[in-house]
């Protein structure tokens, strides 16, 4: 065999062992990419069609504040957010001619659109069965269809940020990187859910002057979007937005975090550390990885959890699946089916003389009552253990190996 046919095999070897680029392989749309978007947004406006729930009302306080031409962070203690989001719902009230169905039918698609964004990121970095899971799936249908939160409008904006940003982070800030920190801006502007992501950005970074900018610049578009409504509703921008509190449930300090890691950290001091601890652990994933990494903490470990809190880590889920973050997407479904305060699959259908008792395990509903109680629980310890999978599974293999190993010497099974 000549030198020549030597190196020709080797390349060809070399080129095998790539991992394959799914970028390259799902980037084309087909008639499958289009039939599930079709099937997606339908999905939402037919859940839209059974109601809505209290965030639409909260939503048409803000609107309404706007058209008086009020200030939404000095009328309201029901906004708790940057102003891009009241200032799309304004858009779309106007747009619907302020008739109220019209203008919940307008959200709801508004917010399926933004799904679809997510969905086509997804199918061009992860292929096609990842993504077509996120927008078919039931928690992401119900959270954006009949409970109308835009968590996923601050992820969107996040991914296309994290696209911006790109992976070369050893050389200087370019334009493009620059234009997608302020993209990310916008999405704290928007909900700031993504709050702690530029510390991930920056742990990547190279360069002190660089790891700063990375960090300021978000945070200067966040702070720079209130400007404008500061002169009458800065207490409302402080106590409704800086200072606002979820209702804290702790589900993952209350099981997971020692008595003695108790006693030196509250379960918010700690969210905020394990929030840093992993931007380092992950700082090795490359961006887009790094934000679905970062919603999965983000919701694992955080000291209050909301039902629309669910469906922010199901583009890391999907992503991701092993048997625990398929629990998640189960129990997260089964808890907004039978909550009174999400779609409450059970009460609707009960009018209809329906035996409900299946979908609730036997206890009885009432109107006024949550039915879930439990579930939340389950589906957060669940995308705990899923976060370990992903992050440590190979070490637990090998561990799991060694102790067969160890068991099967002592048992006298030899080779």
């Amino acid at each position: 065999m000549t030198r020549n046919s030597q190196n020709d095999i080797s390349a060809e070897r070399a080129h095998l062992k790539k991992p394959m680029d799914k970028t390259n392989n799902n980037s084309k749309p087909g008639w499958l990419f289009f039939m599930v978007v079709i099937a997606g947004i339908a999905l939402r406006l037919l859940v839209a069609a059974s109601g809505h729930n209290y965030d639409m009302d909260s939503y048409r306080i803000a609107v309404d504040i706007v058209d008086r031409g009020g200030n939404v962070y000095a009328g309201t203690e029901r906004y708790n957010y940057g102003p891009v989001w009241f200032n799309i719902l304004h858009a779309l009230n106007l747009l619907a001619g302020h008739n109220e169905t019209a203008f919940r039918y307008l959200v709801a698609g508004f917010l399926s659109l933004v799904d679809a964004g997510i969905f086509s990121i997804l199918w061009r970095k992860f292929g096609k069965l990842a993504a077509s899971l996120f927008f078919l799936n039931p928690v992401s249908v119900i959270i954006t269809g009949y409970n109308c939160q835009f968590d996923n409008c601050a992820i969107l904006l996040g991914l296309l940020a994290a696209l911006l940003v790109g992976e070369e982070f050893d050389k200087p800030i370019s334009g493009q990187k620059f234009w997608g920190l302020v993209v990310l801006g916008i999405s704290l502007a928007t909900k700031h859910l993504l709050f702690a992501f530029p510390l991930w950005l920056a742990v990547k970074q190279k360069g002190i002057l660089q790891k700063i900018a990375v960090i300021l610049t978000p945070v200067f578009v966040f702070t720079l979007s209130f400007v404008p409504y500061c002169h009458e509703g800065k207490q409302g921008i402080i106590q409704n937005v800086f200072l606002y509190r979820s209702l804290t449930n702790e589900y993952f300090y209350r099981l997971f975090v020692p008595m003695g890691v108790q006693f030196m950290f509250n379960s918010q001091m700690l969210w905020i550390l394990l929030l840093a601890i992993f931007a380092f652990i992950y700082r090795r994933k490359n961006t887009v990885e790094s934000l679905l990494l970062y919603t999965c903490v983000l919701v694992a470990t955080s000291p209050a959890i909301a039902s629309q809190y669910l469906a922010i880590p199901i583009p890391f889920v999907v992503t991701h699946l092993n048997p625990f973050t398929i629990l998640y997407v189960a129990i997260a479904t089964l808890h907004l089916f039978i909550d009174v305060n999400d779609f409450h699959l059970a009460s609707l259908i009960r009018t209809t003389g329906v035996d409900t008792s299946i979908l609730t395990g036997g206890f009885p509903i009432k109107d006024n009552s949550l039915t879930s109680t439990g579930c939340v629980d389950i589906a957060i310890y669940a995308l705990c253990l899923g976060l370990v999978w992903v992050t440590w599974r190979q070490n637990i293999l090998t561990l799991l190996e060694k102790c067969v190993f160890e068991v099967k010497n002592q048992l006298g099974f030899k080779k």
